[in-house]
């Protein structure tokens, strides 16, 4: 217990060390793992595009002439996939042109929602390294003012004005290279789904514009007005 308190108040002495540059540089950290997170949690898979059980289950509902229950399914497993295919379900009349039009636009709705902090991240990681930069200005300025003195008794104040300054810059660098490289990372992690969700929107236009659903619809249409004949 005793080591732990020692580490944490060594830890405090080496932060207040690097002087009050360092308080924002250790928001940005914050803030920026923040964004982190959130986009792992939000930017993996299933949430952003389904199982391909759950499609195949949306798309069999179809196929049976129960789109009212694909929508249903979509609203159940919400996220961006399942957001468009509810849209064009919703559209399944429209012509081929419309349900084209309807789906991009529902895809350019679901572009913020995958891009969302990105550039916030972007933002940061150069923040962060200017000010670590500012912070070693302000340090090597103390060492230098220091140094107009020569006397042995200034030594330490040169000496803190160094660390400071080394401490502020490191302190930049390690809060700008992860916030850039997370950043490039979700950037053409988002890009990548956007062109999955373009490509799973248009095969539901082909579908609903030429495929199976509308052939058994026509078909179950026909035993309905045979039966209705019957009876």
């Amino acid at each position: 217990m005793e080591y732990v308190l020692n580490l944490i108040v060594s830890g405090v002495d080496r932060l207040t060390s690097g002087g009050p540059i360092l308080i924002p540089i250790i928001f940005f950290s914050l803030w920026s793992h923040k964004i982190i997170l959130e986009r792992a949690y939000h930017l993996h898979r299933p949430r952003v595009i389904p199982s391909r059980f759950v499609t195949q289950s949306i798309y069999h509902e179809l196929v049976q002439g129960n789109p009212d229950i694909a929508i249903k399914m979509c609203e159940k497993s919400p996220g961006p996939l399942s957001n468009i295919l509810r849209t064009g379900i919703q559209h399944r009349n429209a012509d081929e042109e419309t349900l084209k039009r309807v789906i991009r636009q529902a895809i350019r709705a679901e572009r913020p929602v995958l891009n969302e902090g990105l550039n916030t991240l972007a933002m940061l990681a150069p923040v962060a390294m200017f000010t670590g930069l500012l912070g070693t200005v302000l340090g090597m300025r103390g060492s230098f003012g220091a140094l107009i003195d020569v006397q042995t008794k200034q030594l330490p104040t040169i000496a803190d004005g160094i660390s400071e300054a080394l401490l502020t810059t490191a302190a930049g660098l390690i809060v700008a290279l992860p916030s850039y490289v997370a950043y490039d990372y979700f950037r053409n992690k988002a890009d990548r789904f956007l062109a999955d969700l373009e490509r799973h929107g248009m095969s539901l236009v082909r579908f609903l514009a030429t495929g199976e659903y509308k052939l058994f619809q026509e078909e179950y249409g026909d035993i309905r007005e045979l039966k209705r004949v019957e009876d």
